[in-house]
């Protein structure tokens, strides 16, 4: 290489790019293409007469490479390649790759040649794919807002002259804006903005369903009742696109703003529309996550109204899983009892472990469901009553994986059951006695009038008769005395 330039240089420019020359410390650029313009959007001239202008336009995060080439003489013998960052004309930030040797010429000071090229979109993609796998990876305990800012403050610091912000819509509204860069007081006054044609680009973008570009905020018509606060603020640009769910629905706009007059290329419109896709996902997915907490919340509230809680066996492992509902009608601490077949077994009123146990098998046997009844005894001794259903699941080749089910505490309907059965026992007891207890003591009673109408005063026995008088009375009256006791209780709701 030392020894061939013309040879060295043949090959640099043969990658194409921007090819240059330069003294060892790079900071007179002796000659560059035109490319260099087309890179950073400055003539020759710029990159030629102002020293150290390369230097200048470095990202400022980059500035070691500066070293790196002045250190390039102690290894002149090889190509080499360096990555960085620069700034071009209008703010943004350019990927080069350089691919830089050191070049002896006979009799003159060595000079650095290389060839720069642009990385740019390749970087972007790259550091985009990051991104989105870091907000992919942000746990659903972070806040959807937090989500969402961390995201586009992400965007942000890839296309440094870009402002993003999201609104969410709903009912026809504007509302909820998220925006890492843009002024609090602008975001303020566009809370609760009424869709619609012409108003601004993300009120025309949700009312119109579909992307709003508007490159001169100064004349575009969208803009004409907002026009004033855009301008107070500096927002000269704003490039809108819907974000719509699977169902048709705008459920928000996501937004890019310039503060000069810009017309999208064709890779922002890509990542315009990128961006917007990955939105709908994560918008989709936290609505339907909500859906799905709501729906559980709502779920256990009701199971615990309704004293009805679930349960799912799997077998193979013999791991029991009850909702929280159940815990309660069991009487039990889901912290402290761990749900097995065998625990819910001992669980089960001593009489009936054995009958429900053979339904159990039977269900693992036939596949078929079933409905049983049953009775549980809490830590407490107290006895409850529970319906229960019980179903299997098996895999395609049959297989039996699990039983799900559910139990619902009948205790309350069963025992009001059985106070009905008690009071209706209790009405046939007073029954009976009044159609046999009380019978024997009144026929006796009215057998005696009967022999005194009917018998000679001189041939009856006054005491005798009286004392069977008094014996039958005595006995009609214990009888109804009992009768009313009993009428007493069953009014009281005793057994």
């Amino acid at each position: 290489m030392k020894n061939n330039p013309k040879q060295l240089l043949a090959f640099l420019q043969s990658k194409g790019g921007c090819v240059w020359e330069a003294d060892v410390d790079m900071l007179q650029l002796n000659f560059i293409s035109d490319r260099g313009m087309h890179i950073l959007g400055y003539s020759q001239e710029k990159w030629k007469d102002i020293p150290g202008f390369w230097e200048s336009r470095l990202h400022p995060d980059d500035f070691a490479v500066v070293l790196q080439y002045r250190d390039l003489n102690k290894n002149p013998e090889r190509i080499h390649s360096f990555e960085y960052r620069m700034i071009s004309v209008s703010g943004d930030i350019k990927w080069i790759k350089d691919s830089v040797a050191l070049i002896h010429k006979d009799g003159v000071q060595p000079i650095l040649c290389g060839v720069m090229t642009e990385t740019t979109d390749f970087r972007r993609l790259i550091a985009m794919e990051k991104l989105e796998k870091k907000v992919c990876r942000l746990d659903i305990n972070n806040s959807l807002s937090e989500l969402l800012l961390s995201y586009l403050a992400g965007l942000e610091e890839l296309f440094p002259q870009m402002q993003c912000s999201i609104l969410k819509v709903k009912n026809g509204h504007l509302y909820g804006g998220i925006a890492p860069s843009l002024p609090p007081a602008y975001m303020t006054a566009i809370e609760n903005l009424q869709i619609g044609k012409n108003v601004g680009s993300c009120g025309t973008a949700a009312a119109l369903k579909r992307q709003v570009i508007v490159t001169d905020i100064t004349t575009d018509a969208k803009w004409e009742g907002y026009r004033t606060l855009a301008l107070t603020y500096g927002l000269k640009a704003c490039w809108s696109n819907p974000v719509i769910s699977t169902e048709g629905e705008v459920m928000a706009t996501l937004a890019m703003y310039y503060r000069e007059p810009k017309t999208p290329t064709e890779d922002e419109l890509q990542v315009l529309e990128r961006v917007t896709a990955l939105l709908q996902i994560v918008l989709e997915n936290r609505q339907k996550t909500e859906i799905i907490s709501e729906t559980n919340l709502l779920m256990l509230q009701s199971q615990d109204l309704a004293h009805f809680g679930n349960w799912n066996w799997d077998i193979a492992h013999n791991i029991v899983t009850w909702s929280p509902a159940l815990y309660k009608i069991y009487g039990l601490d889901s912290s402290e009892f761990k749900a097995t077949f065998e625990g819910y077994l001992e669980l089960l009123h001593p009489d009936d472990r054995t009958r429900v146990r053979e339904i159990v098998q039977l269900v693992l046997s036939t596949g078929k469901d079933t409905e049983f009844e049953e009775r549980i005894v809490r830590p407490n001794g107290e006895v409850r009553y529970l319906r229960s259903w019980a179903k299997i699941k098996s895999d395609q080749n049959g297989k039996v994986l699990a039983m799900i089910g559910a139990c619902l505490d009948n205790t309350e309907k069963v025992r009001s059951i059985m106070s009905i059965e008690q009071q209706n026992q209790q009405f046939r007891d007073i029954a009976w006695l009044q159609s046999h207890i009380i019978r024997a003591p009144l026929a006796r009673i009215m057998g005696l009038i009967d022999l005194i109408k009917n018998t000679p005063a001189e041939e009856l026995s006054q005491s005798e008769l009286l004392d069977y008088l008094s014996a039958s009375a005595n006995e009609l009256d214990e009888q109804i005395r009992i009768i009313s006791q009993k009428t007493e209780l069953k009014d009281r709701g005793d057994s």
